[in-house]
């Protein structure tokens, strides 16, 4: 299991209650925020879930695990890559802590028993999401974003909000023009790239 090199990590038992478990992964290896983070997103998937007509749990299940791997310091992140094989890309090595959502995969997977391929995806794509992504995907990449971890309202939320009125495709193309106009992409990550691209009709 992945936890089992990193004496670090406390990986208690689950009981069955995957939000409790979640929970208490999270604070007992000092988390109570990204807990906090994680259930709020949850919340927002389940409202989109409703909106576009896809399943409520796979979605509110992304949300709750997608920052799970939060518990692993990023320089193990880019180690357990490396040990494992992975291909990384150049923004993933320059700033290890984006492995964090295909981290996150593994452990939903090996850790708490996820074994859905939709939610797998939306969680291993969460932060840059992918080519072609499914609405599963869109949905846990904008949540995240719409609850997210910082103070405040997001600046983009209301053109964010708008653009939901259209479409997924629409509100995910409308944050990342946000971020990309406002220099707020260090080093674009390959799927970022790929998704901005694929999703550039919507702009039409």
């Amino acid at each position: 299991m992945i936890f089992d090199k990193y004496e670090y990590v406390s990986c208690p038992p689950n009981t069955g209650n995957i939000e409790m478990d979640v929970r208490t992964m999270l604070e007992r290896n000092g988390k109570r925020k990204t807990f906090v983070h994680v259930s709020e997103v949850a919340e927002v998937c389940i409202e989109l879930a409703k909106r576009f007509e896809i399943d409520k749990e796979k979605c509110f299940l992304g949300g709750l695990l997608h920052d799970i791997s939060a518990v692993l310091a990023p320089a193990d992140m880019l180690n357990y890559a490396i040990e494992n094989g992975w291909e990384l890309c150049d923004a993933e090595r320059r700033f290890p802590f984006l492995l964090h959502q295909r981290i996150s995969r593994i452990v939903a997977e090996e850790v708490f028993g996820v074994t859905d391929g939709a939610i797998l995806s939306a969680i291993a794509c969460h932060t840059t999401l992918r080519k072609e992504p499914t609405d599963y995907d869109m949905v846990l990449f904008l949540a995240d974003k719409l609850a997210w971890d910082q103070e405040g309202v997001p600046p983009f939320y209301d053109k964010v909000r708008n653009a939901l009125e259209c479409s997924l495709e629409k509100a995910c193309l409308e944050y990342m023009s946000y971020m990309i106009d406002n220099g707020k992409v260090l080093c674009p990550h390959t799927n970022w790239n790929l998704a901005y691209e694929y999703l550039g009709k919507w702009g039409k």
